[in-house]
């Protein structure tokens, strides 16, 4: 694998699997719902980081693969002669500044994992799991 799709493809796999992992462990109630979103969300925003980096560079065109993605438009290597940024990636611009994108980028904290005063336990405020799985089919 040395072309940016294959890593992308892999790194959403790897995303999906750990969703899968914390979807399960969530069924069996045996751990509380705030320890498992500390112990899966942490390395499933990476790998789901990770894909949206890899896209970026295919997008690009970009054959010339770092040792790790960029997570952001503004971390993309400069263009070869001749090409230009192709749409998709100003329409990822725009995500990363009020969209999806921005909300996943944002850092994982227990206060973003927690409920507020008040709220049942289902009315989360911040990330879970859903979040997490409607990312993934973005």
């Amino acid at each position: 694998m040395s072309h940016p799709l294959a890593f992308a493809n892999q790194s959403i796999y790897h995303a999906r699997i750990l969703l899968n992992g914390w979807r399960a462990l969530a069924k069996q109630a045996s751990e509380p719902a705030e320890q498992l979103a500390l112990a899966f969300a942490p390395p499933a925003r990476n790998q789901l980081l990770d894909g949206y980096g890899w896209l970026l560079l295919a997008a690009c065109r970009i054959t010339q693969v770092p040792s790790a993605p960029p997570h952001s438009v503004d971390d993309l290597p400069t263009l070869p002669t001749g090409l230009v940024r192709p749409a998709e990636v100003d329409a990822c611009a725009a995500l990363e500044r009020d969209g999806w994108v921005a909300t996943l980028k944002q850092p994982i904290t227990r206060a973003s994992l927690s409920t507020r005063p008040g709220q049942l336990a289902s009315d989360v405020s911040g990330i879970e799991l859903r979040h997490f799985e409607a990312w993934l089919h973005q």
